[in-house]
């Protein structure tokens, strides 16, 4: 069964490479607004009518992703049916977007197999969005964690009859009439598994230091307002 809504890849075609050269890992934050604003909006005031409202929830006005190169990666999530639908999505940076970029890694993923491993990223993440535990920032770990692996390896595998050409990544199927048929493939995996823990420790302090709570988010404080005085 597929998701609620295609993810979107904007990396030109090409082959995906765990073992290109080390390239600077950001994860990067902006104020979101324009449409995506009108979202997070709508989903602050689904979050206060339905009860469930806590000060200390994260407030999604403050958007997180990863940055390497030219392209950021990112969970998007679009309402439909009364729920909140994630998926993946990828474009070229836009320094007018004000993103603040905080340097937590190297990766060897090249554009290609960084946009596979956020489409397995997100896969790997309930469909559903949810503000405390299934969010941007719960995506920009998963993602983190794929691609600062920083170990490679050649294994033979005929997993699922495909041929992965970089790690987890699906490439073209073999041959239907071989399925017992391996191949060599390139595979990234985790040298130091302490550093890579501490990596991603301090991504998670990164964000949670630099991402106010709905309590303290102003724009949280005029919906609250708006919606006592409808009681009134």
């Amino acid at each position: 069964m597929g998701r609620h809504f295609p993810n979107v890849n904007r990396v030109p075609a090409g082959e995906p490479n765990i073992n290109d050269a080390p390239r600077k890992v950001y994860i990067a934050s902006r104020f979101v607004g324009g449409k995506l604003g009108a979202w997070t909006l709508g989903l602050i005031a689904d979050i206060i009518s339905s009860g469930h409202y806590l000060g200390s929830m994260p407030s999604p006005n403050y958007h997180w992703c990863v940055l390497v190169g030219d392209y950021y990666h990112q969970l998007q999530a679009t309402k439909q049916d009364g729920k909140h639908w994630n998926w993946y999505d990828n474009n070229v940076k836009d320094w007018t977007d004000k993103w603040e970029l905080y340097e937590v890694g190297e990766t060897r993923f090249n554009d290609n197999a960084i946009a596979s491993a956020g489409i397995e990223a997100i896969q790997d993440m309930d469909e559903v969005y949810k503000l405390v535990d299934n969010n941007c920032q719960k995506f920009t770990l998963k993602l983190l964690d794929l691609i600062c692996a920083d170990g490679r390896k050649k294994v033979y595998t005929s997993y699922s009859r495909h041929k992965l050409k970089a790690g987890f990544i699906p490439g073209e199927l073999l041959d239907e009439s071989k399925p017992e048929e391996k191949v060599e493939v390139e595979v990234a995996f985790v040298e130091d598994g302490v550093a890579h823990i501490e990596l991603l420790d301090r991504a998670f302090e990164l964000m949670d230091e630099k991402t106010p709570t709905l309590a303290e988010d102003e724009t949280v404080k005029e919906i609250e307002k708006e919606k006592d005085a409808e009681k009134k």
